[in-house]
């Protein structure tokens, strides 16, 4: 089943959703108590109103009513009624007979309560509360019994449109949706600029995590916010300062030390790659020959850029063929195989370095120019066990092999003739047969320093001499 990719959405974008939802909540809910409220508070206006009419009413209504006074009645409710959100108002007799009423036609009629009339209650005036629709508008009915010495001789009643309110209130709704709309807008613009403040600097330490990881050490993320993020930018400010600086050791020090020397430092600078250990490996040595006399009438520089030069090429040759270039003495150089990485084809290795160096030394020498110094070098090779290590004083200390197979190596390389490799038995022993290899063998040789003679071989360079296959 293929994965689904994930759409990208940018943090600025979420926080600015995020935000405006929030406020839009918010809002929502303010706005619905407050609309709730002033209905209520509408409404409460509207009862107090509707009290204080039907209290005049039943007020000047028990003398008018006794006395038969129907003209003084009309007007009593013909004011009453003159007031825009009066829909009706009403007396009636103890017989329940309308004497006075805002329409004169119910005038002498029975009174009929409307039919739809609901939620009914008494207050502590005695007034009776109902509503009930009219022309789908919700009006309001009060009514009041008319009393005389404690005697029931009738009733006042009126009906109050909520209209009013329900048009008060729809302004009032109105006014808060205009009010959302203008607030969502600026809450808008107000998140998508905390949004963008707040991914901006984000944004800038990504492109700058980007631009590490390419290898450029140098770029720090310019982040001056002084908060979370600001402290977030020091640190990994902070943090590639410290590589960069890591890098420049390294890559210094690595002209001075081997760069897998260097590597073992900086991945466990406690020290115990330091130990001394017994390691089988393949020792190369080189020697210019000749170097005295070949120095003796050039200046200081020239030797030295002439070195440098011939250092160089032979230093790229044995890094790649996995060799380690262990020190410069002089006009000498050595080189290690198989130590202090491990590798099980050192002395195969250490045989094409010295093939390939011999082949470019040799090379070189028939293209330099007639009166021009001609260098020629020998090369010793020679495998077996020696110890790797840490040697020196706490003050100055070297990374070296030593032992009797890294001196046989040398002697042999004092015994080489300009443009010979010569190679003891061990390593001869140690080649794969069916490498293509080519040596003459030399006979047993004495070496210096020791009482039993080597058995040697020389390492024919291909198109050279006659040879015997290993």
């Amino acid at each position: 089943m293929k994965n689904k990719t994930k759409i990208k959405v940018p943090i600025f974008i979420k926080l600015m959703v995020f935000s405006c939802l929030l406020v839009i909540v918010i809002i929502s809910s303010i706005g619905f108590l407050v609309s709730n409220v002033q209905k209520n508070q509408f409404k409460d206006q509207l009862i107090n109103f509707g009290e204080s009419l039907i209290h005049i009413m039943a007020k000047n209504a028990p003398d008018k009513l006794l006395a038969g006074e129907d003209l003084a009645l009309f007007q009593l409710v013909k004011d009453i009624s003159e007031n825009e959100q009066i829909v009706m108002a009403s007396i009636t007799n103890q017989k329940n007979i309308i004497v006075a009423h805002s329409d004169l036609d119910q005038v002498n009629k029975n009174y009929e309560p409307p039919g739809n009339l609901s939620k009914s209650k008494i207050n502590a005036q005695g007034i009776l509360f109902s509503t009930f629709g009219i022309d789908k508008n919700e009006s309001l009915f009060l009514e009041k019994p008319l009393t005389y010495q404690n005697i029931d001789i009738g009733t006042v009643r009126i009906v109050i449109s909520q209209k009013l309110i329900e048009k008060n209130i729809a302004q009032s709704k109105k006014y808060i949706l205009i009010s959302f709309v203008v607030i969502i807008f600026l809450a808008l613009l107000m998140s998508l600029g905390f949004s963008i403040y707040f991914s901006h600097p984000i944004n800038l330490l990504k492109k700058s995590v980007e631009i590490f990881g390419t290898g450029d050490y140098e770029h720090q993320a310019d982040i001056t916010s002084n908060d979370e993020l600001g402290d977030l930018a020091d640190a990994f400010n902070q943090m590639v300062r410290d590589i960069a600086l890591k890098e420049k050791i390294k890559d210094s020090f690595g002209r001075y030390v081997a760069p897998e020397i260097v590597e073992m430092i900086l991945a466990n600078p406690s020290g115990h790659w330091m130990k001394a250990a017994s390691k089988e490996a393949t020792v190369l040595f080189t020697d210019i020959r000749g170097f005295t006399a070949l120095s003796e009438d050039k200046e200081p520089e020239v030797i030295v850029d002439m070195l440098n030069d011939h250092f160089t090429k032979i230093t790229d040759i044995i890094i790649r063929h996995g060799g380690h270039l262990d020190k410069f003495v002089g006009d000498a150089a050595m080189a290690v195989f198989g130590i202090p990485k491990e590798n099980p084809n050192h002395a195969k290795d250490a045989v094409k370095a010295s093939l390939e160096i011999m082949s470019l030394i040799e090379e070189s020498a028939l293209k330099t120019n007639q009166g021009a110094p001609v260098l020629r070098i020998g090369i010793g090779i020679n495998t077996g066990e020696m110890v790797s290590g840490n040697l020196g004083s706490n003050k100055k200390m070297e990374y070296t092999v030593i032992g009797d197979n890294v001196n046989i190596a040398s002697r042999l390389t004092s015994l080489a003739d300009p443009g010979e490799i010569l190679i003891s038995s061990k390593t001869y022993d140690y080649l794969d047969k069916t490498d293509d290899f080519k040596f003459q063998e030399k006979g047993r040789i004495s070496i210096k320093g020791r009482k039993i003679k080597i058995q040697v071989f020389k390492l024919i360079i291909p198109g050279t001499d006659d040879t015997t296959n290993p």
